[in-house]
Parts: C-alpha cells; structure tokens; sequence
C-alpha cells in the first residue's frame, strides 16, 4: 500500500465541553428524615450532611456481603455521551466508587464504573460513558459493607452528570491503511476530527481507469475500547469487496467537510510465485515436518504430491503435516489416519493449504469424549497470519461430536464438543478460506465446521481482515461457521451450509465491521434421533453475548437465505426442514449493537418462528428490506420496508433456486453500494441469489432438482 497524503500519527482526545448537571441534589444541601432528598437508600447505614455546603457521609454500622448503595435514576437522551464525577474519601482505602447502571425497555444493557478511593484525602473520581440505545441510567454512590469494614466513614460530595460532546479524534490524523485479500479491502482511517456525525465515503477504481465506483461508507466506533482494543477507538473502519485479485486500485477516502486521502492497494494475485518446487514422498506414516520455506522476495516453496499419493497415519502420528517454515505452499496431497490433526501450523505465515484431501482425524477419550478442536488443520499459534485454505476436502473425521440433546461424556453440559475442519486459535488474522467442502455423516460429526474459543474477546476467529467464501459445510452439531470475536473487516459470502444445528454462530462481535451476505442454509437440525426434537434445528444466525464489552462492534447482514426444503420423510413432524430462527439473540440477557440487515430472505418453518428476535429491543439495530414470514422482535419502526410472506423460487438452469419473476422479494431490495452493483432488473432481489444473475454459481453449491430434498442435496454434494 502506498499513502500518496497523510499527516503525522497522534491519539484521540475528547472535547472537554460539558452542560448542565442533570442530578438533582448532588451537592446534598436538602435533606429530610435522615436521608438526602431525591436520593434512594437500599443500605440502612447511618447518614449525615457534612456541613452546610453539602456533601454527604456515610458511617458502615450494619454488615453485608453485597455493596452498598444510594441510587438516582434518571432519564437520558439515546446516543449521547454523559460525564459522571464527583469527590470521594473514605476512612478506609478502596471503599467507595460510583457506578452508573445503563437501561433499554426496562431491562439493564451496561455497568460503568470510576476508581474506588485512593488513601484518605479528597479524591476526584469520574467516568465518560456512552447511552447508545439507552433509556434510562441509575447513579449509585456504592461501598464495601462487609462486617470487616464496619465503623468506617464514606464521604461524598460535588457529583454532577452532564453531557459531553460526541467522541472525536482531536489532534494530528493517524494515517489511513489498507489491508487486501484476494478480492477484498479492509480500511482503517483516523482523520482529525473525525466523529460519529460526519461521514467518510468511499470510491475506488482501477488503476488508470477513468470512472470511480462508489463502496459503503466507513462505519465510525464510538466507543471507547479498553486495553489492546483501546487504538481502534474513534476509528472509521470498512471493507471494498468483489474486487478482482492481482490488481493495483485506487482508493478515495473523503471526511465530511474535511480532508481527502488517496490510496494505492494491490489485492492478492492468484499467480503465486515459486521459488522452489519440492515433490513429497508417495507415504508417510509419521508426521511430516516442513522446516524449509520461502520469502516475500524470492516467493513461497512448493511442496506438491504426485499422482497416487497417499499418506496414512493410521491412527499413531499426532498429525500428518506440520508446517514450522512461512512461505510454504502444499497442493494435492491426500492424507488420513492422523491421531488428532490432519495438518498443524506452527508460528507461520503466507501459508496456502491448496487441493488437499483430509479424513480420519480425531481422538476419542477413554471416558468416550472426542477431543473438542481436533481439526483437520489446526493452529493454535498466537503469531499464525495470512494462511490460505482452499479447494480442499475436509471430510469425515473418525470422531463424532455430541449433539445438543447428547450430554458430553465427563460433563454437564450439552454443547458440542469435537472435530472441527479448521480450528485457528487466539492467531492475527488475515485468513482466506474459500471453495472448500466441509462433510461427514450422521455418525461422524462436527462440533463447528470452523472457529476457535475466544468469542468473547478482541480476537477470536478469524480476528480481523479475513475472508470466508464459496464453502460448501455441512454435519456439524453446532454451527457451520463460528464467526466471532474482533470481527473486524471480516467478510463472509457465498457460503452454502446444510445439515448443521445453526448456520452462522455471530453471537459476538467487538469491533467489526463484520459482513454477512448473500449465504444460504438449508437443513437445520438438532439431532439424530426420529422425535420432534431432534428434527428442530435453530438459526442461520446466532446473536448476542451477556457483556456489553464484545457486543458493540459492527455487523451487516445483506442478501442471506434461509430455504426451507421438503422433509424427507414421513416421521419428519414439519413440513419443512430449514432454519426455525433467522437472526437471533439466544438469550434473554445478550445484547448486540449496531446491526444493519437488508434484503434477506428469512423464511421459516412455521410463522410463529422467529425471524428477527431482539430481545433488547436495541435503538441502533436497523433491520429493514427483508422478506420473511416470521415474527419479528426489535424496536419499534424495524420492517419498515420489510415484506411479510414467503418466497416463490424458480429453478435456474445451473441448478440454483433465484425469486420467480412477480413474486414477493422480486425488485423489492435496496441498493447497496459494492454489495449489489450488478443487480439485473429494476432493483435488487431479495435474497442470496439475483434472478437473471450472470454471476456464476460456486462449484461447491449443490443443484436443487425440481423435487429437492436434503437427503439428496447432502448424497450429491458428498460423492
């Protein structure tokens, strides 16, 4: 990437502006029976005004195991960013704080806390805290009460909450960056001045054309990140996408009455250079460790099977493959019998596993527990970055994950654990996996088709700067995809999913933005038996996390399909046997912010199903332009544009099923700048598939035959 203009690197700051206190008597001059007036009590210790200038002390005389607490509640304006502060003192160091409680539709969505009191002097505590989708907030002046603390005094005085201005980059520009994948571009830019309220866009062209094509706008992050995460605060973000590989583009960021930046970004080539071309031997039973790679300068080693090649663990060798050299490239190799791992990659990066044949991976313990993250390629290098996987068979492993209605052996709990078909954990990033089959059977399933552990954090899997497309995925007892994490310019398409419990496990996004479109689901189950139950299946995508912290990064979701495929037979209780959710928080406690859906197809099982279910409530999710025929839980004004009913598909003559021409969802979607371009009539379709679309269909998609059923579906693409 070259920056043609830029200015210097500096942090953000805050403007420090701030307007009138909306707590009343936050000095304590009014008081009455014993208590401060517009205070409420849940403690029973024993209160006094200091002096006649206010300010309240709290003497501890009866014990607790829970803290102490004086609230006031108070309404906010939604979006905002408040300032909380006050002095504090106590006897006794740590003893006190102030926490502000955050509440949309009567429920609690965050908790935000000052410093606890330092030493015995006067100490100013305070804390910037944003009301994105909030209501309401509650102050609590909070103590410790345990009988330990008992006798000991807690002073409180000049608190005031105000309104600050909107977070803003101040200082000098942190220069905009790109990051590139084959058909991708991930954007990073802290303009000065840069805010919630002024708009970035984005054009790009080829280099030497003449007209500039319009991409979305950068998402601006509002909040305030703590730790490792705490650089990408007041950021833009966003991705370019459907770009060609091997080209050089230019690249147009403009800040709403401010500067422009102009960017060259070369995308990946597809013509991978070779500097040394090594032909693995026809078997192997031990594992194979590659320790000779290649350079950016001198191009990657290839490491290639001939015709014929087979290696078989046979159930001894840990792994079959392990890299420990970056630059390496192994194509057409076929392999199985691994103990645990079919290929591990060790601290590496510019891997492509290309072509490969992996089966008959996985243990089972001695308590009959398969081992949760066997893969068929593992990772669980905190270095591993830009590693390729593509065109491979993942297939088969010889353990089997528990099912949902299955409790996993040595347990108590009911969630999957097995093999998965790749598994990178706590790694940087910048992951392409593309044109894949990932499959099994009934008896030999996966727990997720891809992901790793850390979904609630600021990385997780596949972290940042990724791509995930033209996958084929089906049996596994969990989800197809595990996309969560930092889901920071993640990009995920084209992906077809069948036979799994869930589709898209997005249950956490921290930083975003991530992009879900134009990916399908067919059959949804949950287990293997023939009862009601075990036919129920779940969601194309999984929503939410209990922890404010993970859950206000950046997530679109455009041009996704849920189908809903004959059931195959007789004991089958429902019609259909797609997806019984469309986007879903799966607990009543989860919340995730800053949704946008557009022109989805969420058509289930039945119409009392959810389509969308935000159990928040959540003022900045934006769902609108979808067709379904579910019921939908979100804040009032969501579906505005939405179409109420269930689509009409034709049979397209490369087998795939796009809207028949009149029918519901039909021209009924929004455009979406880079994301439906191509769109053929007089605006775009509802769903993954445009009707009359040139646009290939991926090589890994199965046909649907005017009769289709998922055991055919699944027969087809397993052969």
């Amino acid at each position: 990437m070259k920056l043609l203009n830029y200015l210097p690197f500096l942090c953000i700051l805050a403007s420090s502006l701030y307007s009138e206190n909306l707590i009343t008597n936050g000095d304590f001059k009014d008081w009455g029976g014993g208590l401060p007036a517009n205070w409420i009590d849940r403690s029973r210790q024993s209160y006094s005004q200091l002096s006649d200038d206010g300010g309240m002390s709290v003497k501890l005389v009866k014990s607790s195991g829970r803290a102490g607490e004086m609230l006031q509640k108070i309404v906010v304006d939604p979006d905002k960013r408040y300032r909380v502060a006050g002095e504090v003192r106590g006897s006794q160091s740590g003893l006190a704080y102030i926490q502000v409680k955050t509440y949309a539709n009567g429920k609690e969505v965050a908790r935000h806390s000052t410093s606890r009191n330092k030493g015995t002097d006067w100490q100013e505590i305070e804390k910037v805290f944003s009301t994105q989708g909030v209501e309401s907030i509650e102050i609590l002046l909070r103590w410790r009460q345990k009988e330990e603390f008992m006798g000991a005094d807690i002073e409180f005085r000049s608190l005031t909450l105000e309104e600050v201005p909107p977070l803003a980059h101040k200082g000098e520009e942190v220069p905009p960056r790109a990051v590139a994948t084959f058909h991708s571009i991930g954007l990073y830019w802290k303009p000065e001045g840069g805010t919630s309220g002024k708009t970035v866009t984005v054009n790009y062209r080829e280099k030497g054309a003449d007209a500039w094509e319009e991409a979305l706008p950068l998402w601006f992050d509002t909040t305030i990140h703590p730790d490792s995460a705490s650089a990408h605060t007041a950021e833009y973000r966003g991705s370019i996408v459907s770009l060609d590989p091997g080209v050089t583009y230019e690249v147009q960021l403009a800040l709403e009455g401010g500067p422009e930046r102009l960017l060259e970004v070369d995308t990946w080539s597809e013509d991978f250079k070779i500097a040394q071309t090594i032909t693995l031997p026809k078997e192997s039973k031990d594992t194979f460790v590659i320790t000779e790679g290649g350079s950016e300068e001198l191009g990657y080693v290839l490491y290639e099977a001939a015709p014929g090649t087979l290696w078989d663990a046979e159930n001894e060798a840990s792994a079959n493959m392990k890299i420990e050299a970056s630059w390496v490239i192994v194509r057409g190799l076929t392999m199985k019998g691994s103990k645990n791992h079919g290929i591990v990659l060790g601290d590496v990066n510019h891997i492509v596993i290309d072509s490969c044949d992996i089966s008959g991976w996985g243990e089972t313990g001695s308590d009959g527990q398969a081992k949760n993250f066997n893969s068929a390629v593992f990772s669980g290098s905190r270095e591993l970055e830009t590693i390729v996987v593509q065109n491979c068979d993942l297939h088969d492993p010889r353990s089997d994950s528990n099912s949902w209605k299955e409790k996993r052996p040595g347990t108590n709990s009911f969630h999957p654990g097995g093999p998965q078909a790749v598994t990178f954990i706590k790694g940087k990033g910048n992951y392409v996996i593309r044109n894949n089959r990932i499959y099994s059977d009934l008896d030999h399933m996966f727990n997720d088709g891809m992901g790793e552990y850390s979904n609630s954090s600021f990385g997780g899997f596949p972290n940042r700067d990724s791509d995930i497309y033209d996958n084929y995925v089906s049996h596994c007892w969990d989800d197809a995809l595990e996309i969560e994490g930092a889901n920071m310019n993640v990009r995920v398409w084209n992906n077809y999913m069948d036979m799994t419990y869930g589709a898209i496990g997005g249950a956490a996004t921290s930083l975003g933005p991530v992009y879900f479109y134009r990916n399908v689901y067919a059959v949804s189950r949950k287990h293997t038996g023939t009862d009601a139950n075990s036919f129920r299946g779940h969601y194309l995508l999984k929503l939410g996390n209990k922890s404010s912290v993970y859950t206000r990064g950046k997530m679109f979701v455009f041009h996704n399909t849920t189908l809903q495929p004959f059931s195959p037979s007789a004991e089958w209780p429902d019609l259909s046997s797609g997806a019984q959710a469309g986007m879903v928080f799966t607990n009543k406690k989860n919340q995730q912010q800053n949704m946008t859906s557009r022109n989805n197809i969420f058509q289930m099982r039945k119409d009392s199903d959810w389509a969308i279910r935000d159990v928040q409530l959540t003022q900045n999710n934006d769902f609108d332009y979808d067709l379904y025929n579910g019921k939908v839980m979100a804040r009032k004004g969501s579906e505005k544009n939405g179409i109420v009913g269930a689509p009409t598909y034709q049979r397209a003559a490369d087998g795939r099923l796009w809207l028949e021409a009149g029918t519901l969802g039909y021209d009924a979607g929004e455009r979406i700048p880079n994301f439906n371009d191509d769109y053929a009539g007089a605006a775009p379709d509802m769903g993954a598939v445009e009707t009359d679309s040139n646009t290939p269909k991926p090589a890994n998609w199965p046909d649907f035959p005017e009769n289709y059923s998922p055991a055919e579906a699944a027969t087809e693409t397993a052969e």
